[in-house]
């Protein structure tokens, strides 16, 4: 029987491998035991070998066999933290944005190919604002849709969270969600790392929201994702809500503040006679926002104290350290991927496969590393309900 090829890697790509997957070495090396052999060059891999190590590193094979290390411009962006700090992407991160990576590029040249240009609206946001929080947040509102007080005619914040997530795909942006990577249940997108981020392009802007957060939390990410959109900026954010010292930030966390908690609607409904506690929830309530979010913006119009506002952060954590977590998973998987999944995206994968124009094997790595038969499930529900 003939040896199995063996196959050289360059030292450099082992050591960028095993720093990428962020695993213990003790556990590396108790899978692969001659890994330190393949390193030095002593004895190298077989390709199956090499396969097992790619998939257990949870890193693409074909970057083993790369001159050099890969950089991938899109990690070097700029990224913060709740809590306003730079942190090290987590490898469920980074591998969340590379997939969401690879829809935006995929979707920028269908879209491209069908003869779309610069999206509408992010050109007349650009043309119209003048820089003042009251007139950019009112246009901003204005080209996305909704009347003044679209928040009256949706009866919770789940509804309103999916009313301007369609107003959003309406206008040609894509809204993706999800609180692990992929379907893999065991990796879970951690709320304390990030909150949401927007991968820019002129026609196919992805906007992902950590589905780990509060509905009131991801209403305010979404609305702030879109600002970044209208205001085309070609970067990765990742959300600390209201907190930002930056400039830009700041601009941007109260142009989303106004779309979502108009000054005027505030003053008309506060009463600086009633207890502020109970006011701030039927308002939050109102307006689906969040306590945090409204307490904050109520702060800086100067009608609650420093120490309600703290009160109300304080019970807003505790409820979120206790009650927050997306889970194992569980329930209908269509309805999961639904949600999941941009609607709009899905079609598109689906008529442009259908039409022999895309892989179906990349089709199904588009649309999560699903299987055949799912596709086909995917596609009849696609056809049957639009």
């Amino acid at each position: 029987m003939p040896k199995a090829t063996r196959i050289e890697i360059k030292k450099e790509i082992y050591h960028w491998a095993l720093e990428e997957s962020q695993k213990e070495y003790e556990e590396i090396i108790n899978k692969f035991p001659r890994i330190d052999d393949w390193i030095n060059g002593d004895n190298n891999p077989t390709f199956k070998q090499l396969q097992g190590f790619a998939d257990f590193l949870k890193i693409p094979l074909g970057y083993l066999f790369l001159k050099e290390p890969p950089k991938i411009n899109i990690m070097e962006a700029e990224f913060r933290s709740i809590n306003n700090q730079l942190p090290d992407m987590s490898k469920n991160l980074k591998d969340t944005i590379t997939a969401m990576d690879m829809k935006r590029n995929w979707m920028s040249d269908y879209r491209k190919d069908l003869g779309w240009d610069k999206l509408t609206i992010i050109e007349k946001f650009n043309q119209q604002k003048n820089g003042t929080i009251s007139h950019d947040a009112s246009l901003a509102k204005e080209l996305l849709g909704p009347e003044e007080d679209w928040y009256t005619a949706v009866k919770d914040h789940g509804m309103a969270y999916n009313f301007l997530k369609n107003k959003m795909e309406d206008k040609g942006i894509l809204v993706m969600q999800n609180g692990v990577v992929g379907n893999n249940t065991r990796r879970k997108l951690e709320i304390h790392e990030f909150r949401a981020f927007m991968l820019y392009d002129d026609i196919a802007p992805i906007i992902f929201i950590n589905n780990n957060d509060s509905l009131g939390g991801k209403i305010f990410s979404l609305v702030h994702e879109f600002i970044h959109v209208l205001l085309g900026h070609e970067n990765l954010f990742i959300e600390d809500e209201l907190y930002s010292t930056k400039e830009n930030e700041r601009y941007i966390n109260r142009l989303t503040g106004e779309f979502l908690m108009p000054q005027a609607r505030i003053k008309g409904f506060w009463d600086n006679q009633n207890e502020p506690l109970i006011q701030i929830n039927d308002l939050a309530s109102l307006l689906k926002v969040s306590e945090t979010a409204l307490a904050i913006k109520l702060k800086e119009l100067k009608l609650i104290r420093q120490d309600t506002l703290d009160t109300v952060i304080d019970r807003a954590m505790r409820y979120f350290d206790t009650n927050i977590n997306e889970g194992a998973g569980g329930g209908n998987f269509y309805n999961t991927f639904n949600t999941r999944i941009s609607p709009t995206f899905t079609k598109a994968v689906i008529t442009s496969t259908e039409a022999g124009d895309t892989d179906y094997t990349y089709a199904f790595r588009l649309l999560g590393g699903i299987k055949g038969k799912t596709f086909d499930e995917i596609r009849e529900r696609v056809l049957t309900y639009g």
